[in-house]
C-alpha cells in the first residue's frame, strides 16, 4: 500500500450547530454538537485514509488531555500516529459555531501542536514514504521538510492557508519551491496574485484552487481545468471541506489517477462532506466516492 505522510497541526475540535448566532451578552442553545480531533493536515490525513491509502501523521501534541484524546481519535480513524510526539504545553483547541447555512465561525488557539519544530523534521524517518503533505504555518520548519522531500525525490504537496500568508509569500518560497501541487482557496489566491505566474515562479507541478460550491480549478502545464461541484443537498457544515479535497486528491494520485481525474473525485468527496456535521463527519470512503462519480 502507498503511504502518504502528513506533517502539521492537530487540534481538539468542538462543533456546535445553532439556529442563529447570539447577540452580545446573549446565550443561545446549540441543538447539535460534535467533539473530535482535527487540524488542517490531520483532517487531510483522515480523508486520505478513508480512501484506502496509507496515511501517517508527523506532528506534536501537548501533554494535556486534549492531546491524548486527539491522538487516539485519529488513530481510531485509520491514521498512523507513531510519528505524533508529546511535548510540554497545550494542544490547540478549535471551536466552530455553525448556523443554518452551514457556514462557520471559527475560533482557534495556537499552541505547541501547530507544527513540529525544525529539529524534529531533520531527523524524521522518510523511508517508505511515497508522498508528503504539509502546511506553511511554520515556514522555517516547512522549508526543512520540503528540502528533505526534494532530496529524497518524494512528491510534496502544500496547503497554502491564508493564515500562513501572513508570513509573506517570499518567506514561504523555500517550502513551496518545486512542490508537486499547492492547494489554495480564493482568499489565498487573491493574495498571491496571478496563479499561473505564481506557479511558474515557484516551479510548481500544479496549483489547485478551491472555490467552495463552484468546485475547483487545476492549473498545470496543460492549462486550466475547472471541475464543477456536483449538485449538493443540504449544506450542514463546510468545515474541513478543503482538507477533505486535498486528502482525497493525494490518495487518488497515489492510486495512479491523473490530476484531473483525481480532482474530480476530490471535489465530489468535499461536496459530500459538507452535508455532515464536523470536519471529518462526512468524509467518504473510496466506495462512496466512486458512487458519487457515476
Amino acid at each position: 500500500m502507498a503511504l502518504a505522510l502528513f506533517c502539521g497541526d492537530i487540534a481538539f475540535d468542538v462543533a456546535l450547530r445553532v439556529a442563529r448566532f447570539p447577540e452580545p451578552d446573549e446565550k443561545t442553545h446549540a441543538f447539535e454538537n460534535l467533539v473530535g480531533a482535527g487540524g488542517v493536515v490531520a483532517n487531510s490525513a483522515v480523508a486520505c485514509a478513508r480512501q484506502g491509502v496509507g496515511a501517517a501523521l508527523l506532528a506534536v501534541v501537548g501533554d494535556d488531555v486534549f492531546g491524548a484524546y486527539a491522538t487516539g481519535y485519529l488513530a481510531a480513524r485509520g491514521v498512523g500516529v507513531t510519528g505524533v510526539t508529546t511535548t510540554p504545553g497545550r494542544t490547540a483547541v478549535s471551536v466552530c459555531t455553525l448556523a443554518e447555512d452551514g457556514e462557520k465561525r471559527l475560533v482557534y488557539t495556537s499552541s505547541v501542536s501547530q507544527y513540529p519544530p525544525p529539529e524534529r523534521l531533520r531527523d524524521a524517518d522518510l523511508d517508505g514514504v511515497d508522498w508528503i503533505h504539509t502546511s506553511c504555518l511554520h515556514p522555517e520548519a516547512a522549508a526543512v521538510l520540503a528540502e528533505r522531500a526534494r532530496a529524497a525525490g518524494i512528491p510534496l504537496s502544500v496547503d497554502l492557508e491564508p493564515h500562513a500568508l501572513g508570513h509573506g509569500v517570499e518567506a514561504l518560497a523555500p517550502a513551496l519551491y518545486g512542490a508537486e501541487v499547492v492547494f489554495l482557496n480564493d482568499r489565498a489566491a487573491a493574495e498571491v496574485g496571478d496563479v499561473r505566474a505564481f506557479s511558474a515562479r515557484h516551479r510548481l507541478g500544479a496549483v489547485v484552487r478551491t472555490q467552495g460550491s463552484r468546485g475547483a480549478v487545476l492549473t498545470d502545464g496543460s492549462g486550466d481545468a475547472a471541475v464543477a461541484a456536483p449538485r449538493a443537498g443540504r449544506i450542514v457544515d463546510t468545515t474541513g471541506a478543503g482538507d477533505c479535497l486535498a486528502g482525497v486528491y493525494i490518495a487518488r494520485s497515489l492510486s495512479g489517477q491523473d490530476p484531473r481525474t483525481a480532482l474530480r473525485a476530490a471535489v465530489a468527496s468535499a461536496t459530500y462532506a459538507c452535508g455532515h456535521l464536523g470536519a471529518q463527519g462526512g468524509y467518504p470512503d473510496r466506495e462512496t466516492t466512486d458512487g458519487l462519480l457515476h
